[in-house]
């Protein structure tokens, strides 16, 4: 009686262990998914950051229709809206 009950534990301990590695393991995937997510994610610019950023007098010249285009290719993009680290569609 003895002997099986000590199998059964030893099974136990196995199958404990086994949830064990798999739940940790699931939950190092959603931390790698969330700090991806976290860097992919587009931060608009604050009007300060942006005119500190401005050329300045020694600076060289800035082809203004290429800024334009640039401008129009930043405002079309739309930044990652995630909550709990899944995205949230509009």
């Amino acid at each position: 009686m003895r002997l099986v009950e000590n199998l059964r534990k030893a099974e136990q301990k196995g199958a404990t262990a086994i949830r064990r590695g798999m739940e940790r393991a699931r939950e190092e995937w959603v931390d790698a998914e969330r700090r991806l997510r976290q860097r992919m994610r587009i931060y608009p610019q604050k009007p300060t950051a942006m005119a500190a950023a401005a050329p300045h007098s020694g600076t060289a010249l800035v082809d203004l229709d290429e800024t334009a285009d640039q401008n129009r290719n930043e405002a079309t993009r739309k930044p990652i809206v995630s909550i709990d680290g899944h995205d949230v569609n509009d």
